[in-house]
This record gives C-alpha cells, sequence and structure tokens, in this order.
C-alpha cells in the first residue's frame, strides 16, 4: 500500500506527517518504527498522525521507537503551516492529547500556543512528593550544576540549569535521566544554561527519541520554570544546536515561535 506524506521539521526537529491510513499506521509499531528509521524508511524524529475529527484536526505524535508522545511544539508549527499552506484550509484547529492549538504567521515564522503548564508533583508525574522546582537525583554527577526544576506541557519534562552547556555531555547524562526512577513515565531533558534574562542556550533529550535538534515542548516548559523561578523575563530567545525559537508566557500557557519547513513530499510502501 503507498501512502503520501510529508517531510517537514521545526528548528532541525524533523517529522513526517500523515494524513491518510492514520487508523491502519497507529495499530502497527512495526510500521511506525519504520517510516520513523533513517536507514529503512523516510526517518525522523517523530512520526505525526493527522486526521479530521468534526472542527479540529486531531493529531498524535509517535517517537521514533514507536512509543506515543502527547505533545510537541515544533511539531504543531509544522502541522499548521501543512494545513494552512499545503491543504489550503481556512480557520485551522489542532487539537493533541490534552490542549486546543491556534497558530498564526508571524513574519516568515510561524506561532502557536503550546499547552498549559503544571508543576503539580502528581500530574508531571514524579515517583513521590517533592518539591517540583528543586529535584535533587542521587547517583548522578552532572558539572556545573545549579538547579533541577520538572514540569509537565502535556509531556513530562525535566529541565537542568547549569552554568556552561560545554561541560555536558549529553550522551552520557541524557540517556541516565530520561529513565531515572524519580520519572515513572520517564521525562523529556533539557540542559539549559542563561545568558541573560532575555536569552538562553539549551541541549535536548528526549524519551523515545534520544538527541534531538530541538524540543518544542521541552522548550516552552524551560522557558515557563526559569520565568516562574524568576530566572528569566515572560518572553525569551532560546538558542538550540542549529536555530532559535521565541518563547512567550500568558498565565500558564506558553506560546512558541520558530521556523517551519515543509522539505519535500512523496510516498512510501507499507
Amino acid at each position: 500500500m503507498k501512502i503520501p506524506f510529508m517531510k517537514a521539521h521545526g528548528a532541525g526537529n524533523d517529522f513526517v506527517i500523515i494524513d491518510k491510513n492514520v487508523d491502519l499506521i497507529r495499530k502497527s509499531k512495526k510500521i511506525i518504527k519504520k517510516l520513523c528509521n533513517r536507514r529503512f524508511g523516510i526517518g525522523c524524529d517523530q512520526l505525526i498522525l493527522l486526521k479530521k475529527v468534526g472542527a479540529y484536526h486531531q493529531v498524535a505524535f509517535y517517537n521514533s521507537d514507536g512509543s506515543l508522545g502527547k505533545n510537541c511544539g515544533n511539531g504543531l508549527r509544522c502541522v499548521y503551516k501543512f494545513l494552512v499552506e499545503e491543504k489550503k484550509i481556512k480557520n485551522v484547529i489542532i487539537k493533541s492529547h490534552k490542549f486546543i492549538h491556534h497558530g498564526k504567521r508571524a513574519e516568515k515564522e510561524y506561532k502557536i500556543n503550546v499547552g498549559e503548564v503544571t508543576l503539580d508533583w502528581e500530574k508531571i508525574p514524579l515517583s513521590k512528593k517533592m518539591d517540583t522546582q528543586g529535584i535533587n537525583i542521587k547517583g548522578i554527577k552532572i558539572p556545573g550544576l545549579v538547579k533541577i526544576m520538572t514540569a509537565n506541557i502535556g509531556n513530562p519534562h525535566c529541565v537542568v540549569l547549569v552554568k556552561n552547556l560545554v561541560s555536558i555531555k549529553l550522551n552520557h547524562l541524557g540517556p541516565l535521566l530520561v529513565k531515572n526512577k524519580i520519572f515513572p513515565d520517564q521525562a523529556n531533558i533539557t540542559f539549559v544554561q542563561v545568558l541573560n534574562k532575555s536569552k538562553i542556550k539549551v541541549l535536548f533529550w528526549e524519551r523515545g527519541g534520544g538527541h534531538t535538534l530541538a524540543c518544542g515542548s521541552g522548550t516552552c516548559a524551560t522557558a515557563f520554570v526559569l520565568n516562574y523561578n524568576d530566572i528569566v523575563s515572560s518572553k525569551i530567545m532560546v538558542i538550540t544546536e542549529q536555530s532559535r525559537l521565541k518563547t512567550e508566557i500568558q498565565d500558564k500557557m506558553v506560546y512558541l515561535q520558530g521556523p517551519a519547513e515543509l522539505v519535500y513530499k512523496s510516498t512510501i510502501n507499507i
């Protein structure tokens, strides 16, 4: 069976978007992993399955290991652009696992509300009650550690504030933290260095995907907890490995602005 797809990326965080035969694909972890595989499939950080349900376009995010993700800020921007520019749909409303999303064009980029943040330990979730903004993870030495914070914006996130990202060995620390027993559902990991009140640098290690060049929900969670702890302002620039993203916090809602590129479309046999 031939399936049409769109390859896209937001800040180097790359996706395969499919809006046909999605019910068939979602039932097969084998097919999902093959589509995401960079050697035997198309290749991507996440597969996005898109389906029209009533007034909404329902999105489902799948990590490259076949596991289900629940939110993706960079993916949401790409989906919004796909629906507006490729499908020529007006008044696009996107529905993810927990949130309703509304996008818009912002200069040459796209901006979308990624979701509301919770800092409740049970909703993140953590393995036991603790201060979500001052996590103590034993047995892992993190060079230049300042503070570890956690949050949930559809996905669980662990934000590790350090003095200098240069000292972080991502391939070593990422796997140790993402599956730490403190996080029963695992957690996406952000290592962050604050440059000033309006600019930060980040590195990402995602559950189900490993090292990614950008993580939209991680960017939003990071901006939120840093602002909550009075470390940065409500509007900041986030420098990823290959791009720049902008975040804006309004109450508990975080908005994400950045590039969204539709790279190419084709078909694949499954």
